[in-house]
């Protein structure tokens, strides 16, 4: 029997206020809730709340909001593509922020965290357009296309981005920082930089819920029911381009959770985009905040790149996908 959205609303809400709770208390140093408390409310100076408020509060703030900016992609691009397995890395948009972020910071001189923002969004919009254009002139949007096209893309995106780094080693460091897909070390300006993004991008996203539920079937029948189909198709690109190239900005490229997560949203309020775009925003930040705690544990007391354990969860997701859609 599956929950009314507003308990699994609670029931996210919830968890994610634990999970927060958990990357600030667990770690390589374990903190109790009273040093948390004063750390953050009665800040000292002490090494302790130095390590709570500059290190740990940052990434409780920002891999969150990763998680839910790719949770929602991950939905609308599952939607637009018709295809379970499509996510924003395999259709390359998190390839393409990635390098649109090292051309801006190369080639353009860019280094303010807004500028490189607003690049990695534009490279996720411009890949969202190059890879279901090419698709679409292949002969169709095809959900196999797609996801070949996006997955070319994404590789052609790796190679120009190495290409990019060894050649100017100056910015080698600099841009391993955004390329390293994690959410340590990553200053509490990001979050407040990529905040705004996100709620422009999920909001736009949930004004199109009506518009999304139609196109889960096909072109004609969303026509049919008066859905403007190249106006919604591309308020969707914006959207998405703006939730992956904020993640992207914030954590670089974390891989596979806007393709985990819509599953699981959709299992827990159904395919009404209404209820599964705010599901997939809040189980993608307590997906993102546990991968988060646990990359801290995994290889104690070294911690794991977060991105190699949400790479780890997603691929065991698509095989399953695979070998249910050959069966």
């Amino acid at each position: 029997m599956r929950l009314g959205p507003a308990r699994v609303y609670a029931g996210l809400i919830l968890l994610l206020a634990l999970s927060m709770l958990m990357s600030l208390t667990l770690g390589y140093k374990i903190y109790s809730l009273d040093q948390v408390w004063m750390a953050l409310f009665a800040h000292d100076g002490s090494e302790t709340a130095v390590v709570i408020a500059g290190l740990r509060l940052p990434r409780a703030l920002i891999a969150p909001l990763a998680g839910a900016a790719l949770g929602m992609a991950g939905v609308m691009v599952q939607t637009l593509s018709r295809n379970r397995i499509a996510s924003p890395d395999t259709l390359g948009l998190n390839a393409g922020a990635s390098l649109a972020v090292v051309v801006a910071s190369i080639m353009l001189g860019v280094q303010s965290l807004a500028g490189l923002s607003l690049a990695a969004a534009f490279g996720a919009f411009v890949t969202a357009i190059v890879v279901f254009g090419v698709a679409a002139s292949a002969g169709g949007l095809s959900p196999l296309k797609i996801v070949l096209v996006g997955v070319t893309f994404a590789s052609l995106s790796h190679a120009f981005v190495e290409v990019l780094l060894t050649s100017n080693e100056a910015q080698l460091q600099q841009l391993l920082f955004w390329l390293s897909g994690a959410f340590v070390d990553r200053p509490i300006a990001l979050f407040y930089n990529g905040l705004p993004v996100v709620i422009v991008g999920g909001i736009i996203g949930i004004g199109l819920s009506r518009a999304l539920d139609a196109l889960q079937a096909d072109d004609s029948t969303a026509a049919g029911l008066g859905v403007p189909l190249a106006a919604v198709r591309g308020l969707a690109f914006v959207a998405v381009a703006l939730l992956t190239g904020a993640a992207v900005s914030m954590a670089g490229p974390v891989a596979f959770v806007g393709l985990v997560v819509p599953h699981a949203a959709r299992r827990l309020v159904g395919l009404r985009h209404i209820h599964q775009l705010p599901a997939a925003a809040l189980f993608g930040a307590v997906y993102a905040t546990l991968a988060d705690v646990a990359a801290r544990f995994v290889i104690y007391p070294v911690e794991a790149p977060v991105g190699a354990i949400t790479a780890v969860v997603g691929a065991i997701v698509l095989l399953v996908l695979l070998m249910r859609r050959a069966a």
